[in-house]
């Protein structure tokens, strides 16, 4: 009997009909089906793009693991040896003194040898030194973002002052403050950073920052992905410490992203819904052109069930057709634009040449899913109502 069930759903879906606005009907919603699963598979891949591109940039920049100062650094090392640098390292707030114009900025003190690797990844010229450690005119160098040396015409060589407003002892009017000469500028294309972050020597830090620094480690990894794997072992190790990921240190970000994404995948799949009341509407259309047929069927021994089986299977092979045209052609678009290129973006806006994309194969293949799962809940209402005709009453239809 199930060889029947296909036989008529095929024959009753690729068979010239007598009303060709259930063929029109049947065929919207194949269209339908395929453009909500075109719009969900390129904007989500496009969501994935901008994503893994902030989440590079983010990641590349900030350490991987900031572990408190109360963890033993050598420990630290111990448990965690495929680490690509683990140091001391101290932030704050403090005011950058440029010709009596002030800005906040954040003053991050590193270890000189830590910080190559991202001056030469990042920085706006290749053959800056970066150099952090005293210069031959005895002052300290410092780096600073691009945006806050374009906001203050600073250069290579230029002098600054920085003042920490925080390490003001009681009974002093004068608030501390040392002088630095800008030996790098980097550029990481992240607003926050360019316009709000400096780098300095971790023992000028220290110098400077005695009465509010605190000291944390600084975990650099080869694979930041591998981040939560090495917190649960350190976690086993202490379980009072704190350590924040990369992930963590920014998981309002993430977070948002990962709301707008799966935001979004629920908003499209209206797309979907509404080219499911398409379906509904034409296998109704079916179920009454078909009621004499329905008839004759259970007359000649066909169950209640045999009948719901065959509609049901037509709603499938829509909803097929739909689906594998829409996976095809998304799946497509999403790899020419990744291979090639093809939508360019200004740069000047969004710092990235081309239009992000980047395509995850569980997530085309929960975008089919999903839609199959809509489509079958939704076609049990007009196959259950082909099923309950009493074959008498079917037969004599319209007569």
């Amino acid at each position: 009997m199930n060889q029947l069930n296909w036989y008529m759903a095929r024959r009753y879906f690729f068979t010239k009909r007598s009303n060709q606005f259930i063929s029109l009907v049947g065929g919207i919603s194949i269209l339908g089906i395929a453009l909500g699963v075109i719009a969900l598979i390129v904007t989500m891949a496009i969501l994935n793009g901008f994503e893994g591109e902030v989440t590079r940039r983010i990641a590349n920049f900030i350490p991987h693991m900031v572990i408190s100062n109360d963890a033993d650094i050598d420990r630290v090392r111990a448990l965690i040896p495929e680490a690509k640098s683990i140091y001391y390292s101290t932030e704050r707030k403090a005011v950058l003194d440029i010709r009596d114009e002030k800005t906040v900025l954040n003053i991050r003190a590193i270890d000189q040898e830590k910080w190559d690797y991202l001056l030469t990844d990042y920085s706006n010229s290749r053959e800056l030194s970066g150099r952090l450690n005293r210069t031959p005119v005895g002052l300290p160098g410092i780096v600073i973002g691009a945006a806050v040396a374009d906001n203050h015409f600073l250069k290579i060589g230029d002098t600054v002052s920085i003042q920490s407003p925080l390490d003001t002892r009681p009974g002093l009017f004068r608030i501390p403050q040392r002088h630095f000469v800008v030996t790098g500028i980097f550029r990481s294309d992240i607003f926050d950073f360019d316009r709000s972050l400096a780098i300095i020597a971790y023992a000028e830090g220290r110098r400077m920052f005695k009465s509010a620094g605190k000291d944390v480690i600084h975990v650099q990894l080869h694979d930041f992905y591998q981040a939560d794997e090495m917190k649960n072992r350190l976690s086993n190790e202490w379980p009072d410490i704190e350590i924040k990921t990369w992930h963590d240190q920014h998981r309002t970000l993430f977070d948002a992203m990962q709301m707008e994404k799966w935001g979004s995948f629920i908003g499209l799949n209206l797309i979907i819904l509404i080219a499911v009341f398409n379906i509904v509407s034409s296998l109704m259309m079916m179920v009454l052109e078909k009621t004499a047929d329905i008839g004759i069927l259970r007359v000649m021994g066909a169950h209640a069930s045999n009948i719901k089986q065959i509609f049901n299977l037509q709603g499938l092979i829509v909803a097929f057709l739909g689906v594998v045209l829409g996976l095809l052609i998304g799946t497509f678009l999403v790899l020419s634009q990744a291979h090639w290129g093809w939508i360019r973006l200004p740069e000047d806006i969004y710092l990235i040449p081309v239009l992000p994309v980047e395509i995850f194969w569980d997530e085309v293949l929960m975008v089919g899913a999903v839609a199959f799962a809509i489509v079958q809940f939704s076609i049990r209402y007009p196959s259950r109502k082909a099923a309950n005709l009493l074959p008498l009453d079917a037969i004599n239809y319209k007569r």
